[in-house]
């Protein structure tokens, strides 16, 4: 999965690597438009706009105790 921050701030998580569009200051899937989804901006504030590629992340489920 993969993280990325649009140029005004929306943080975004998507399943497969996105394509950054610098014209329109977003990230976009490379294939399906619907393999995405907005996260709380306040998340991952290491994640910029400026970075040159997706922040790659991996997706843990927790046991329950």
């Amino acid at each position: 999965m993969y993280v990325t921050r649009d140029k005004d701030g929306d943080l975004c998580l998507f399943t497969e690597r996105p394509v950054k569009i610098d014209g329109f200051g977003y990230w976009q899937p490379r294939k399906n438009g619907l393999d995405w989804i907005k996260l709380d901006s306040s998340l991952f504030p290491e994640v910029k706009w400026e970075d040159e590629g997706p922040t790659e992340v991996e997706l843990v489920k927790k046991e329950k105790v």
